[in-house]
């Protein structure tokens, strides 16, 4: 019995031309990419909101004697404080991990922004509608990196571009990487290199990417680090892919592993002792499945500047 054939005409042509992505089946390749520094893999722990969280995580992940390369503050840099900041970055410093803040104010906080809390307005995205919102972000930037951050994630393409250029005429510590949010949709290969075209130094995926197009994504765009989320909260589909983490390292390096999401039902959620632990378990799990799976691969170092250690003030 013979195979079925996959059609598609002048379009299936066109793309094969450039070796473009024409389909899921297409063969996985290796990916021999590592972060500067060395390295084909991270783990990052994402929504670490407050001191006291990022506190139990690290005492936590010190008593199972795990791996965690950063964590990953998601609720806004302007909702902490400059003290709590400092200590958060301190704490990150002196325990060697990275923290990566998330840049506000976004529309869901904004004044101007009600049309994003619409029904119909969420379609846009964490787009900056404003001067002043946008405004408010690059002063962000600077109050960040004046603290000792070196890791920022950007939700709006248009103030990735600006702090680009401001890193680039050294208002920004050339050392500065910005990643973009799941919310920036980065869900193919071409929106990939829009980000990095437009300053990204790594992309977060989109929640749900099969391992195709992690693969297509990787090799249209050689070099660019990505974050893949593992496991994720209930209210963005509640999965679990530990089963992939093995072919996400060896399709998608270099590549950082969020880990540790899926115990939440949302990534606001009010956490305390129980959570945390739970999220560590989680973590643990994970890596005990790449241990398994893929016992040979290698972790980022300190040395990489998307490892995301803070700098002393």
């Amino acid at each position: 019995m013979g195979s079925v054939g996959i059609t598609g005409g002048r379009g299936l042509e066109w793309l094969a031309g450039k070796s473009y992505p024409y389909s899921d089946a297409a063969e996985l390749e290796l990916s021999t990419g590592e972060f500067d520094g060395g390295g084909q893999y991270g783990v990052e722990i994402p929504v670490v909101n407050s001191l006291a969280e990022l506190e139990r995580l690290v005492k936590l992940i010190g008593d199972h004697g795990l791996y965690v390369t950063r964590f990953n503050e998601t609720r806004g840099s302007f909702l902490l404080s400059d003290s709590e900041l400092s200590d958060m970055f301190a704490l990150c410093r002196e325990n060697e991990y990275g923290l990566v803040v998330s840049i506000g104010p976004r529309p869901e906080y904004d004044v101007k922004g009600s049309f994003y809390r619409s029904e119909f307005g969420l379609e846009m995205g964490r787009q900056i509608n404003n001067s002043d919102a946008f405004r408010a972000c690059v002063e962000e930037a600077l109050r960040l990196a004046a603290l000792g951050c070196r890791g920022i994630t950007v939700y709006d393409i248009g103030v990735l571009r600006v702090l680009d250029e401001m890193r680039r005429e050294g208002a920004l510590p050339a050392e500065m990487v910005f990643k973009t949010s799941s919310h920036c949709m980065a869900t193919n290969p071409f929106l990939a290199r829009i980000f990095a075209e437009n300053g990204a130094d790594s992309i977060t995926l989109a929640h749900d990417l099969g391992v195709p197009m992690i693969h297509q994504i990787r090799r249209l765009n050689p070099g660019l680090p990505m974050d893949v989320p593992t496991d994720v909260y209930k209210a963005k589909g509640g999965f679990i892919r530990f089963y992939e983490l093995a072919e996400i390292v060896q399709v998608g390096a270099p590549v950082m592993l969020k880990m540790g999401a899926s115990v939440q039902g949302h990534p606001y959620d009010r956490l305390g002792e129980a959570i945390s632990r739970e999220r560590v378990d989680r973590v643990a799990r994970g890596i005990e499945v790449l241990d398994q799976h893929l016992p040979r691969r290698t972790a980022i170092t300190t040395k990489s500047r998307h490892y995301g250690l803070p700098a002393a003030r």
